[in-house]
Order: structure tokens, then C-alpha cells, then sequence
């Protein structure tokens, strides 16, 4: 149990979703079974709890999948997935699509993220099937088949955070020799998104692994809280996280290296929106105890977590 004047008390989501979309150059020649035929297609293309998940959420009442006039819809976010790494070809196709797939899950809030590795293979196989990409509209992110089935677990469970939580960042408004780091990721799981600002323009990899590796930490200690008998409205999380080289490596699936056990401590702080349109975060920021600026800790964090200066 958390000491109360070490414990943030976080709310939690009675449920979370997840949605993805498969934009089509033509209608499928059969609405209604194409879910089926995605699923039959499942067991020939993945194995393990992603594919077993889709095919008994698809038979119940947990996930949906429905085929929409693309004129039925909000325009797809062609900028916005641009942004976020798609090709020329790949918004070119997706401007030009007719119909889309909609393949929607929900799921209680921890792990395992049953509504996304469900919905995700669906619409992955659903692409395959098409010729086509998908869309995480969590992530606003396109992916091809093949990569959305290889982020998926394998045979024995494991899978990479990385895929499922991003770091983005960007300059601030006021100085553009700092940066302003959020995660998208951690709601898929009912947690809220981590930020830090002012972190110097030389960290930004060392501070994107470190944030990941935060995340990583976090998750951990929110999933086993959310395992405990009921079905809290809140959670108490400390206030204090210490992240691990382990916590990082373990984040990118790589092995434990030699000194993984390096360890650096960050304090969290509830960033409460004002607007209710807007995000709520956890800040990320060096422990009450030290007595420089922000921006040195960062450096010695990441100094500490690499065994050398991160630039």
C-alpha cells in the first residue's frame, strides 16, 4: 500500500476502445462476411493470444466490424497521417478510397490491451485481404499488414511496448533550444499520457528512450493494481518513479545488458486539464530534492541511463 503523501490518485475508465479503419479503392464484394473471412484468414497469418482474442471477441459482443461509404464518414486526416509517417502513395491511396472498414473492440482498462491486439489483427488481416494499409485511430498512425501483425504478441506472449506507445515532440513556443515530450500510447491501457518540458534539443533521443522506459514502469505498476479484486473508480500510483536501464531495454524488447540495473529517479506530478476537450498528463520532472535546473537533471538522467552523455 502507497503512503498517502507519496500517492497520486489517478481516475480510471470503466472501460477502453480501440478502433481501427481500412480505407478501400472498391466496396468488398460481400459486407456482411468480411469479418468472417478475416478471421478464417487469422489462422493461416498469426498465431498466439492476439489471433486466439480476435476470433472470440469477433464471435461476441466485444468487437464490431462494418464496411461505411467513405462519403458516410469524417474525412480521413490525410495531413495528419502524413505527420505521422505515411508515404506519398499510402495517402495517395487513401484519398482515393470509396468504402471503409471500421473495426472497433473495447475492453477493461490494464493488461493485457485485449480490445487492441484483437482489433488490430482483424484489420490487419481485413487489409491483407484488400490489398490495402490500416489506420490506428489511436495513433492516427497508417501501417501496413505486415507490420501491424509484427507488433502484435508472439506465439509466447512477448511484444514491444514501442509499438503501441510513441514519444512526440516538439520545440517550445518560446524556446526552440528545449523541447516539450508527451507519450501516445498509455491510453490504450486507462492511464494517462506522461509530458516534460524544457528538456535541451541534444537529449531528445536519450529523453525519448528514457520517457519510454518510464512508461514502461508506470504500466507495470498500473496493470498489477488494476489486477487486485474489483473495479476501482481510482487508483493510488507513487508520486516518486525510478526507471531502469532494464525498464528501457525491456520497453524496446531488446535483452538486459550490462547495467541495466542503472537507475534514476523522476518525479510525477497530475496535470489536470482545464479545457474539457483537452488532455490531462502526468509531468515528469527532476525529484524535489534537487536543487539545479531542470534542464541539468535531464542531462545527468540520461548520463546515468546510457553510461554516458546522450547527444
Amino acid at each position: 500500500m502507497l503512503d498517502s503523501d507519496d500517492a497520486l490518485i489517478l481516475p480510471v475508465p470503466e472501460a477502453v476502445s480501440a478502433t481501427y479503419l481500412v480505407p478501400l479503392a472498391t466496396p468488398p464484394d460481400d459486407p456482411v462476411t468480411i469479418g468472417d473471412q478475416a478471421v478464417e484468414l487469422l489462422d493461416q497469418i498469426l498465431t498466439g493470444p492476439a489471433r486466439d482474442l480476435a476470433q472470440q471477441m469477433y464471435a461476441g459482443p466485444l468487437m464490431t466490424v462494418e464496411t461505411h461509404d467513405v462519403d458516410d464518414l469524417p474525412p480521413l486526416p490525410l495531413d495528419l497521417l502524413a505527420a505521422f509517417g505515411a508515404t506519398e502513395r499510402q495517402v495517395s491511396r487513401m484519398a482515393g478510397a470509396t468504402h471503409v472498414v471500421t473495426v472497433a473492440a473495447g475492453f477493461r482498462p490494464g493488461w493485457p490491451p485485449a480490445h487492441e491486439w484483437s482489433s488490430r489483427a482483424m484489420a490487419a488481416a481485413i487489409a491483407r485481404l484488400h490489398g490495402a494499409d490500416l489506420i490506428d485511430g489511436f495513433q492516427t498512425q497508417v501501417l501496413t499488414p505486415d507490420a501491424a501483425l509484427r507488433s502484435l504478441p508472439d506465439a509466447d506472449g512477448r511484444v514491444r511496448l514501442t509499438d503501441w506507445i510513441l514519444i512526440p515532440y516538439s520545440p517550445n513556443e518560446d524556446d526552440d533550444s528545449s523541447m516539450w515530450f508527451t507519450t501516445k500510447g498509455l491510453g490504450r491501457f486507462g492511464h494517462l499520457e506522461l509530458q516534460t518540458i524544457d528538456v535541451p534539443s541534444h537529449l531528445a533521443r536519450g529523453w525519448g528512450a528514457t520517457l519510454t522506459g518510464v512508461a514502461r514502469r508506470l504500466l507495470r505498476i498500473w496493470s498489477d493494481a488494476l489486477d487486485a479484486p474489483g473495479e476501482p473508480a481510482f487508483l493510488p500510483m507513487p508520486s516518486t518513479v525510478t526507471v531502469t536501464g532494464h525498464d528501457i531495454a525491456a520497453a524496446y524488447g531488446a535483452p538486459p545488458e550490462r547495467g541495466s540495473d542503472r537507475a534514476a529517479d523522476l518525479l510525477l506530478s497530475l496535470d489536470p486539464a482545464t479545457d474539457p476537450e483537452a488532455d490531462s498528463f502526468l509531468t515528469v520532472s527532476p525529484p524535489l530534492h534537487y536543487p539545479g535546473p531542470a534542464n541539468e537533471y535531464y542531462a545527468r538522467v540520461c548520463a546515468t541511463l546510457f553510461a554516458e552523455p546522450v547527444r
